[in-house]
């Protein structure tokens, strides 16, 4: 029996970097809720935007937001695995030597970059309802605990990391491929499936009784710690490779149409 539903988000539920979400799935939701089953939403974004998707059951669910380096509830930090922030810094100098690359630094509390008026800024205010704020320079103290930098690429964030960034830094942190937009660098003991680990052992609920949802390279171990993962159609074909089965596509509502299979179970 399912007792534990986790879902990506950018890719999987919506379109990436849109808040273009069916609405339906809210109720459905609470209706599995109902029957004991829990929902978690995982994905690169930081925790408010997550928040803000879900708002009309954000008390209801679980979140696993910044790539898995956070396990919570809107009132409980379930786990979390931090960088220090002299090393999230020199990630993000080293992203800004990349020529046409682009870095945020994401907090607790909020995300962090070098001018509020980038693309990738007002992209993340406006698209992902972050909450930004300008950095005067990199000197600056963050009064936040750093979760993840993430190097942006208008559509070639890996080709772009390639050069050296990858190799030096693949040793030392977590490098996952979050899209053809970002590269997301954490803590060596963060990333979905992890996260997912941890929030099985606070629900006391079993790998086989998780059902797991996703279409980027980044969803991989989450889905491998899962009974059941469902690539979305529209997924990376590494995914389709490893998941037990295939949903829709995302923007014909995947997710929500196997949910829904599950209530007439």
């Amino acid at each position: 029996m399912v007792k534990l539903i986790i879902s990506d988000i950018d890719g999987t539920l919506v379109p990436d970097g849109t808040n273009q979400i069916n609405q339906e799935i809210y109720d459905v939701i609470m209706q599995l809720k109902d029957r004991g089953v829990q929902f978690a939403a995982a994905s690169g974004r930081q925790y408010i935007s997550i928040k803000k998707l879900f708002e009309p059951i954000a008390d209801e669910i679980y979140y696993i937001p910044d790539g898995g380096s956070v396990v919570r509830t809107c009132d409980e930090i379930i786990f979390c695995e931090s960088i220090p922030q002299q090393v999230a810094k020199e990630v993000a100098r080293d992203i800004l030597k990349i020529p046409d690359c682009d870095m945020m630094i994401c907090g607790m509390k909020g995300t962090y970059v070098m001018d509020k008026n980038s693309k990738m800024a007002k992209w993340l205010s406006d698209s992902y309802l972050f909450d930004v704020e300008e950095l005067k320079s990199l000197e600056e103290e963050i009064q936040d605990v750093i979760l993840k930098v993430s190097l942006y690429h208008e559509n070639d964030a890996e080709g772009k990391a390639a050069d050296f960034f990858t190799e030096k830094w693949e040793s030392q942190l977590q490098l996952s491929c979050a899209g053809a937009m970002w590269i997301d660098c954490s803590h060596k003991n963060a990333n979905k499936g992890i996260a997912l680990e941890h929030l099985q052992r606070h629900l006391n609920i079993s790998k086989d009784e998780t059902m797991a949802f996703g279409d980027n390279i980044n969803d991989i171990e989450m889905m491998k710690s899962a009974g059941i993962s469902y690539a979305i159609g529209n997924a990376r074909m590494e995914v389709k490779a490893i998941a037990d089965r295939i949903a829709d596509t995302n923007v014909k509502d995947g997710v929500l149409k196997e949910l829904k299979k599950l209530l007439d179970q």
